[in-house]
């Protein structure tokens, strides 16, 4: 299958939603998609006739999908602990610094009211030494030497009134930039706080889906399961195919079905094999196994078991005849039949017991 047809089956799965998937469920006419007159019967109406095949594929859809999802978020879950745990030390620097630059608030608070307290004294005692000036200067006998020394307390209560507003100016600018200081380490600390509650969040999102992913995933294959019979019996009467690597089938099972070569190729298995096929071959290979009547003679009469025409589900592209490596899989022992065995479930597929090689969606 080309990398083009490969997007378009994935894009086509993952983009269109339930509107385009009732059409890839239903399909065109069969004879449109190559099957011969004969093969294909009344068309009933499309959104009934579309209707399992669309709740089926978008199960398979959504359970693959999820599930690809999932093992990315696994994969990613210790970096995201790790980078949850970087800013968590970051919010835990930046909450000590803001506890120190608050006690420098406080500090320099302390100091700043202190000063100003000893400003407004020492204007209180200009206010008194002027008094004491003005009282001296009418105190009879007039004494100039009282008022020198009147005058003199005066001159130092205002000397003083100088050195502490100066004090005041220092200890306000302090205080100012302390509180500037603050401010900077409250933003830095709630960022670095709001960083560390989104990065635990991720984290705890990721968990949480992933402890629920089990249940999930059964819920989707159990519909899927559930859904598998009504799908053969509306395709039946109405499918589209289309080509998957090479392997013909009904474009319900497409997605799952390339999802479930691209996995096992990344196993190392290369899976293949013979998906849909016509009445009329199927009636040929009927003859070509022996089977006593092509029309009556039960599948397990045949040579090579084969179901009788109008019955086979590879006649609605809904049952493969896997192969692994280019070889048919006509043992359990082979490594094709192994994988199949331990992961196809996981794609929907089930194996026809009496065949090693025949997978379906019902088991039939």
């Amino acid at each position: 299958m080309s990398t083009a047809v490969k997007r378009r089956i994935r894009k086509t799965a993952l983009t269109a939603g339930p509107a385009l998937m009732i059409i890839m469920a239903a399909g065109v006419p069969a004879q449109a998609a190559g099957v011969p007159a004969q093969a294909a019967t009344a068309t009933p109406d499309v959104s009934v006739a579309a209707s399992a095949g669309t709740t089926y594929a978008t199960a398979m859809l959504n359970k693959l999908g999820r599930q690809a999802h999932l093992e990315r978020v696994a994969a990613q879950l210790p970096a995201l602990r790790q980078h949850a745990a970087a800013r968590a030390t970051e919010a835990g620097n930046a909450r000590t610094a803001q506890a120190g630059t608050a006690a420098s608030v406080t500090r320099a608070s302390t100091a700043d009211t202190a000063a100003r307290a000893k400003l407004a004294s020492a204007k209180r005692a200009v206010t008194l030494a002027k008094k004491a000036v003005t009282a001296a200067k009418k105190q009879r006998p007039y004494s100039s030497t009282r008022v020198a020394t009147a005058t003199k307390a005066k001159t130092t209560a205002e000397n003083a009134v100088r050195t502490k507003a100066a004090a005041v100016t220092v200890t306000a600018s302090a205080l100012s930039a302390a509180r500037k200081a603050d401010t900077t380490a409250t933003r830095t600390l709630n960022a670095a706080t709001a960083t560390y509650q989104g990065a635990a969040k991720k984290v705890s999102n990721a968990q949480l889906a992933i402890k629920a992913w089990p249940a999930e995933r059964a819920a989707l294959a159990a519909q899927a399961a559930s859904l598998s019979q009504q799908v053969v019996t509306q395709s039946r009467s109405s499918f589209a195919t289309t080509n998957v690597y090479g392997v013909t089938v009904n474009r319900v099972v497409a997605y799952q079905f390339q999802h479930m070569i691209d996995d096992a190729a990344k196993a190392g298995v290369k899976l293949s094999g013979g998906g849909f096929r016509t009445k009329q071959q199927q009636i040929a290979l009927r003859t070509a196994n022996g089977c006593p009547d092509v029309w009556t003679a039960p599948a397990s009469s045949c040579r090579v078991p084969t179901a009788i025409p109008g019955r086979s589900l590879h006649e609605v592209g809904l049952a493969i005849d896997m192969t692994a490596d280019g070889k048919s899989m006509n043992t359990r022992k082979s490594a094709g039949f192994k994988w199949m065995a331990a992961h196809a479930g996981n794609y929907g597929f089930v194996n026809l017991p009496s065949e090693p090689w025949h997978w379906s969606i019902t088991g039939g």
